[in-house]
């Protein structure tokens, strides 16, 4: 069969910080009562990755004659017509890359992603950089990223105990069509009111620094 312009099924993630602007703002038909964040656009997650999933979690295709197939029985069947010249993932064979929507209705956790050195030492930690380019966003909206310069060790273990962390970390005010990319290791989060297209690596290993004193609803206990 030939091939011919995809168009895949979003996986939608509830978030304690997510929000309805997928809905609003994007036109996308939302789960009634829940505060969706995440919306996976392109993705393919091999066994184990997902916590609750045992098989592939892969977006299926939404249109044509193709619907219903998933993104990583593509890739076996048609290969580089898929991917083109950019390698798989090994050992899997897993797609590069990983698209998804964040509506950031309250902030994100200020968290950071292994840099190459802890990936190298660590072999169930994998790099994750990320680019954000901003859809929509309120006034007076920012991002945090990055320590500000000459911030030490002992500092940043003190504010992350006093809970003044994002007095160590650089805001930055965002406006629409803002694009930032956070290379692995980089000290970030994702500021509310802010609707961002998110590309990253497909991995999942994230170390969460501070979450604002939030208090997560499952367990009563801070995040």
């Amino acid at each position: 069969m030939s091939l011919y312009p995809l168009k895949f099924q979003p996986r939608f993630v509830e978030k304690i910080w997510g929000g309805r602007k997928f809905e609003t703002v994007l036109g996308k038909t939302l789960p009634g009562g829940k505060l969706i964040g995440e919306s996976w656009e392109l993705y393919d997650f091999p066994p184990g990755v997902i916590e609750g999933e045992t098989g592939w979690v892969s977006a299926p295709v939404a249109n044509g004659p193709l619907a219903g197939r998933t993104l990583h029985e593509l890739i076996v069947e048609y290969g580089s017509a898929i991917h083109g010249d950019v390698p798989l993932i090994a050992p899997h064979g897993q797609f590069p890359i990983l698209i998804k929507f964040l509506d950031a209705r309250e902030d994100l956790s200020v968290q950071v992603h292994p840099d190459e050195k802890y990936a190298r030492a660590h072999a169930d930690a994998h790099l994750k950089s990320e680019a954000w380019y901003v859809l929509q966003c309120e006034p007076g909206s920012r991002i945090l990223k990055g320590l500000v310069p000459g911030t030490t060790r002992e500092q940043f273990r003190r504010a992350i105990q006093d809970g003044s962390v994002e007095s160590l970390i650089r805001a930055i005010p965002v406006k629409e069509g803002d694009c930032y990319y956070l290379p692995s290791g980089t000290v970030h989060a994702l500021g509310g009111g802010i609707l961002v297209a998110e590309v990253q690596t497909p991995s999942d290993t994230t170390f969460r620094v501070f979450d604002f004193n939030r208090i997560d609803p499952a367990s009563g206990q801070p995040r």
